[in-house]
């Protein structure tokens, strides 16, 4: 095992390495497909393993930026799979190609672009950025703002604690467990649940275009609630008293005190307010 300077000079360092940092570095993971499993460990350091020991990955430093990539110098096109350690302080960004991508216990910031590969985030309290053109993403048990958008697939998001905006293409949305402010989910061809509370002066916002809306709230939801569908139903296992009708499928009423804002936009589904 190699032990790195915090500087690191013009060249590449050859991976299975471990590399000192210093709070305000960024690491940067890019150029390559496989899998990559990143965690958070107790050391100022960036250590890199390798799964199959061919060491294609390399290290370079450009200012307060740490990059990993893969060193095509030595004729390497294939997938790799490799384990990550980091700081939890240290700010992680991801951009793959057809990559699967593990990270859990991270504290700093962490960003994935993907075409191609799942996401699976756990146990993360800087906040979470992921999007991917094909795969699954998955994040639970999170502290932070998260966004995050599947143009293919589903998204789900549990036991989250921070505003949450949510976008699949044609894949189903559920957030479950949520306690967020803000709650902004859209799909165009899915269906979407959600479970969690609704804050005073929170806003919700919940758009369907092809589709089932299912909201689990507790019993004493309170929100001023706006409904709008085109060709679908509305269920509700609370009291509704219409307080303002605008014609065709559009209505609004309240729940409790009204004290948050509930929007709900389905085009073609049910629309079902279930008590939790």
């Amino acid at each position: 095992m190699l032990l790195v300077a915090a500087m690191i000079g013009a060249g590449h360092v050859p991976a299975d390495t471990v590399v000192e940092l210093a709070r305000g570095d960024r690491i940067l993971i890019e150029g390559f497909s496989g899998g990559i499993s990143i965690e958070a460990w107790e050391r100022d350091a960036l250590q890199i393993r390798e799964d199959d020991g061919e060491g294609s990955l390399v290290v370079d430093r450009s200012g307060r930026t740490v990059r990993v990539i893969r060193d095509d110098r030595k004729g390497r096109r294939r997938s790799v799979d490799a384990t990550l350690r980091v700081p939890a302080w240290a700010d992680v960004e991801i951009r793959g190609r057809s990559l699967d991508v593990q990270a859990r216990g991270l504290g700093g910031h962490l960003q994935v672009r993907n075409v191609d590969g799942y996401v699976i985030v756990r146990d993360s309290d800087g906040g979470v950025e992921v999007r991917s053109i094909e795969g699954e993403i998955d994040i639970g048990n999170v502290r932070g703002s998260v966004s995050a958008s599947s143009q293919s697939d589903d998204v789900r998001v549990s036991d989250a604690v921070g505003s949450l905006d949510v976008h699949s293409g044609d894949g189903d949305i559920v957030l479950e467990r949520v306690q967020a402010e803000s709650v902004r989910a859209e799909t165009q061809d899915g269906d979407v649940f959600f479970s969690g509370s609704l804050i005073d002066g929170g806003s919700y916002g919940f758009f369907v275009h092809d589709g089932d809306a299912t909201l689990a709230l507790p019993l004493s939801a309170s929100a001023r609630v706006s409904v709008s569908t085109f060709d679908g139903e509305f269920e509700s296992e609370f009291p509704v008293i219409v307080q303002r009708f605008t014609g065709g499928r559009e209505f609004e009423f309240i729940l409790g005190e009204g004290a948050a804002r509930l929007q709900i936009q389905v085009f073609d589904g049910e629309i079902r307010l279930l008590q939790r």
